[in-house]
């Protein structure tokens, strides 16, 4: 390779050859490797040392013309900050301006300087050659005859006019042939390495597998996505989004499977993660969303609106997040917000036809529109061992709604075999309904107080106690039915419109304390829409 084509920086322990797309340590100490996007994120903060370098900057200049969101690049950033071992509280080699940009603010050595100053000074020598031969050629015309000088050119000025115009053109040719000649090298040779693919360091691996594990929210693989995040942490404790995904995995144990104590730890853990990933990054688009998480759980006592604002902020940060509009969406649906719910569970799944949970809860709205055969549609989609708690309550609920009674009885007793604990007593809750429309009363009575013990301290409790003012409807115990509608909208569930045209509840619509009760949910409800509105 010409020297003309190198472009090497040292700084610390670190050298950087761009153009044979090198990232090393001077001390021949292992060093990560930096993806793709990193490194030339890494060259345009160098290229550009001393100044704030913007967020939008840097996007253009290392994504082109690709649409991407602000996380990519500070997913790049990070990876430089791992490979330089520069934590974000020292910031030895960039520093982060927040709310615009980064700075390289470490010394730099160009390693080619020395090279092009002698370089530059040979292209001048060149030139003033060239100057000559031209000044001959322009003394020849205005009357130097074998080797004489004119009076006339000693004195006159375009002839000196010429000599500088010369120099100028070719001082420009000389450039621009220099300059396309290094950029064709380079666009070469990054099209080569773009194609190479790049390593990923071992708590990066460790922060993706976690990350798809804890988005199913199924108890096993949420246990195993935090050993994962655990792992990854240890490994980097600066890493701001493996913080963000453990503070899921913590929200998920303390929300679906767990109780008292035990779901007081898990939920402080969440809220501490949250915290380190908010200390690390305070723009962190998954930081935000897995605070609306943590928000919206029934040891904050379900502050929908916060929740809400928390998604949006992600949102803001990165609009294409399918998770946030796909967990913003659930919080809709619970305050009855349907036609929002659906809309953002429909972008969420724009984004990610993948999202298994996102499709399982578009059939949840279509449940509490009433489209009961359109949710079942839905469900039988979704594989049953996803997440269980989930797909096969709804199924069920959904079958009674349409009198198959024997399929949804047959998919509870299923449950609760394989897990007779039954977290939150949702199938339990599920039986009593079957029961009571069955018209085995003292049964269904029993299978009430049973939900209501082991089902009281869970986060999703709030569908528990929704089928239990289902089971007294159906036994025709209007009182209880709607202080049990009244326990299940206070702990996250005051589900306006589904709880108007729910049939399970038809016995019950001409109860003096059901219409008042309703009164007030629809005030509530119409506060909401105003809400979501703003």
């Amino acid at each position: 390779m010409s020297k003309e084509n190198k472009e090497i920086y040292e700084f610390g322990p670190y050298r950087l050859d761009v153009g044979e797309h090198l990232f090393e340590r001077t001390d021949g100490i292992a060093n990560d490797s930096l993806p793709e996007k990193a490194f030339q994120t890494l060259v345009v903060l160098i290229r550009n040392r001393g100044r704030l370098v913007t967020k939008n900057e840097l996007i253009e200049a290392v994504w082109r013309d690709a649409i991407v969101e602000e996380n990519n690049l500070d997913k790049s950033i990070h990876a430089i900050r791992n490979a330089l071992k520069d934590r974000p509280t020292e910031q030895k080699y960039i520093k982060t301006v927040r709310k615009h940009g980064y700075r390289f603010v470490a010394d730099v050595k160009n390693l080619e300087d020395a090279e092009s100053d002698e370089a530059d000074r040979s292209t001048i020598r060149n030139i003033q050659h060239s100057s000559h031969i031209t000044d001959a050629s322009v003394q020849a015309t205005n009357g130097h005859v074998d080797g004489q000088e004119s009076p006339l050119a000693e004195s006159t000025p375009r002839s000196q006019w010429l000599k500088i115009v010369a120099a100028i053109v070719i001082t420009f040719v000389v450039a621009v042939g220099v300059w396309f000649v290094s950029e064709s090298w380079r666009s070469a040779k990054l099209s080569e390495t773009e194609s190479a693919g790049s390593g990923r360091s071992p708590a990066y691996d460790l922060y993706v597998r976690g990350k798809v594990k804890v988005a199913s929210e199924n108890l096993e693989d949420t246990e195993a996505a935090i050993a994962l995040l655990e792992q990854a942490i240890a490994i980097d404790p600066d890493f701001a989004e493996a913080h963000a995904q453990l503070a899921r995995g913590y929200n998920t144990m303390a929300f679906k499977y767990s109780s008292d104590a035990e779901r007081k730890r898990y939920h402080e853990n969440a809220e501490v993660e949250i915290e380190k990933a908010l200390a690390l990054n305070p723009n962190l688009a998954e930081a935000h969303f897995a605070r609306g998480l943590i928000l919206w759980s029934n040891t904050r006592g379900f502050p929908h609106e916060k929740a809400i604002e928390s998604y949006k902020r992600s949102l803001a940060l990165s609009p294409n997040l399918d998770e946030t509009h796909h967990q913003l969406s659930l919080v809709y649906s619970h305050i009855g917000l349907l036609d929002e719910a659906e809309q953002s569970v429909n972008r969420a799944l724009e984004i990610n036809p993948n999202n298994t949970l996102a499709r399982f809860r578009a059939g949840v709205y279509s449940e509490y529109k009433g489209n009961f055969e359109e949710a079942i549609s839905v469900f039988k989609t979704i594989p049953r061992d996803f997440t269980p708690l989930l797909i096969d309550r709804s199924m069920a609920e959904a079958l009674i709604q349409v009198g198959r009674m024997q399929e949804a009885d047959r998919i509870a007793e299923e449950y609760l075999a394989k897990f007779p604990k039954d977290e939150g007593g949702s199938f339990t809750s599920v039986k009593a309904l079957l029961l009571a429309k069955a018209g085995r009363q003292d049964e269904a009575v029993q299978a009430i107080a049973r939900a209501e013990e082991i089902g009281n301290g869970f986060g999703h409790f709030h569908h528990t106690a929704y089928n239990i003012a289902s089971a007294y409807a159906a036994l025709g115990r209007s009182d209880e039915a709607v202080r049990w509608l009244e326990n299940a909208a206070d702990t996250g569930f005051p589900n306006y419109p589904y709880f108007e045209i729910d049939p399970n509840l038809e016995s019950i619509r001409h109860s003096q304390k059901y219409i008042e009760f309703m009164a007030k949910l629809r005030i509530q409800w119409l506060h909401f829409k105003k809400f979501a509105e703003a």
